[in-house]
């Protein structure tokens, strides 16, 4: 079982990858209409250290399931948290903030009555 779900993993930050590159572009357009400050380029910063976390989540899973042919320094508990966990929290926050900048509106609107 853990040869099949341990290559599914990449496929979910993949799609926070996708993601945050279609919220980069949703808010570049809301920007040129909002006219409010150009930080829709951290978007770029964000889904860069996301698409780290990615390929660490390759790279360390096919050393799990090869550990006789993988680096011992791949396996190491702080290369997971170097590559994986602090780029992926990180990157997951930077887009957060960004989404809380330019989409927060939305939450504030009154609906018509």
């Amino acid at each position: 079982m853990y040869v099949i779900t341990t290559a599914l993993g990449p496929f979910g930050l993949a799609a926070i990858v996708y993601l945050g590159f279609l919220l980069s572009t949703l808010s570049e357009r809301l920007n040129a209409v909002a006219k409010k400050k150009r930080y829709h380029h951290w978007f770029q910063v964000s889904n860069s250290l996301i698409a780290l976390a990615t390929m660490s989540q390759v790279i360390r899973s096919a050393a799990s399931l090869a550990p006789a042919c993988a680096l011992p320094t791949i396996l190491e508990p702080w290369f997971a948290l170097v590559t994986f966990h602090i780029p992926l929290a990180v990157g997951a926050t930077g887009d957060l903030v960004l989404v809380w900048y330019y989409w927060g509106w939305i939450l504030k609107e009154k609906p018509a009555q």
